[in-house]
């Protein structure tokens, strides 16, 4: 399995704490976010360590230079930044070999991903790609799913007015190789959440966590938790 960690963001709502520095390497718990990320993934048997970036992008090349799991990382620079699903797709031909983890690297939460990767393996066999989700306190901000019984995805609305559930996307997936394989390559992809998530509606499966969740791309989440 190999993992991509998307972290070319600018972070402008995060102003004046990325002014200088790229949102992926602000602290977290004393720690850069990316660096949490990166441990977690090394209590992982991962293949590759994908990162994209684009903002910054040499201070994220000298963070990752010092990492343990050096050897095992390829950057991704961009020199315009592709999106979320754009990057994916734009680099398509490294990634199809395999199952891969997608991670939003803006996101911080102390969660087992190995849990999620047990989950993936036991999922449907309809299911493409396997979603971790949460309760979301502030469902307006957030994709929000609803499952049927079989723990499938049976409606995606992104930052609905008005959510039919509080169960929200945490942008942690686990992608199967048949994923890659539902979309044509020359297809014009930008957002996952917009672009690819409503066209698998039925074929995503879902992997609930307990634990506190947080989207850091906010400076008032971000100002409680540093």
């Amino acid at each position: 399995m190999n993992a991509f960690l998307l972290a070319a963001g600018k972070g402008l709502r995060l102003r004046p704490y990325t002014e200088n520095i790229p949102k992926c390497l602000i602290k977290v718990k004393k720690k850069p976010l990316l660096g949490h990320w990166l441990n977690e993934l090394d209590k992982l048997k991962l293949s590759k360590i994908f990162i994209n970036t684009h903002y910054k992008s040499e201070m994220v090349h000298s963070f990752v230079r010092k990492h343990k799991s050096f050897n095992k990382i390829k950057i991704l620079n961009e020199k315009k930044l592709l999106g979320t699903a754009g990057s994916l797709f734009k680099n398509i031909k490294l990634f199809k070999e395999d199952s891969m983890l997608m991670i939003h690297a803006d996101n911080y939460s102390k969660f087992n991903l190995a849990n999620l990767i047990n989950a993936h393996n036991s999922r449907p066999k309809q299911c493409l790609m396997t979603m971790m989700i949460f309760n979301s306190p502030n469902p307006k901000t957030c994709g929000i799913v609803e499952i049927d019984k079989n723990k499938i995805v049976k409606s995606f609305v992104e930052k609905p007015q008005k959510p039919l559930s509080n169960l929200a996307n945490c942008a942690v997936y686990v992608l199967s190789k048949k994923f890659f394989k539902e979309f044509k390559q020359n297809e014009n992809f930008y957002d996952f959440s917009h672009d690819i998530l409503p066209k698998l509606v039925g074929k995503i499966f879902t992997f609930k966590i307990n634990e506190s969740f947080f989207d850091v791309g906010h400076i008032k989440t971000y100002n409680l938790i540093k």
